[in-house]
């Protein structure tokens, strides 16, 4: 989900990294109440498993924050779109995936790609121009 720039300011860092919470991240105490059963440790499968939950919440947590960033900088109203900015949407005609935030990011590059164009066509313009007068005062 969006999350806006107040919450965001509000996160801790730790260790260098903003502190993300995950549900999944347990006290090893949590795990020593777990037996063993049958030659295979399931408190150690069941501590693994959740340090992978806890690492990927935490990854996906991330993720959205950059999403959050990327969408601020381009302009894109992410309140107004809400879950559907992490999603992707597939074109089954065209056989491609789309977002709301690559629209943009496309849209935007199109945008400085035609300043360039223009720039180089000013800059003909202005060597025609020079030329032409050159030739005027010469004739």
């Amino acid at each position: 989900m969006f999350m806006d720039m107040d919450m965001a300011m509000t996160r801790t860092i730790e260790d260098g990294y903003r502190g993300y919470h995950s549900d999944s991240e347990r006290p090893d105490s949590y795990y020593k109440e777990l037996e063993e059963s049958e030659g295979v440790s399931y408190a150690q499968m069941a501590k693994l498993k959740d340090r992978a939950t806890a690492l990927y919440d935490k990854r996906w947590q991330a993720a959205c924050e950059v999403i959050d960033l990327v969408t601020s900088r381009v302009g894109v109203n992410a309140t107004e779109l809400g879950l559907y900015l992490y999603g992707v949407t597939w074109d089954y005609n065209a056989k491609t995936a789309s977002s709301p935030l690559v629209d943009k990011i496309d849209e935007w590059f199109d945008k400085s790609g035609d300043k360039v164009k223009m720039k180089k066509q000013l800059s003909e313009l202005e060597k025609e121009n020079t030329l032409l007068r050159e030739m005027l005062r010469k004739g």
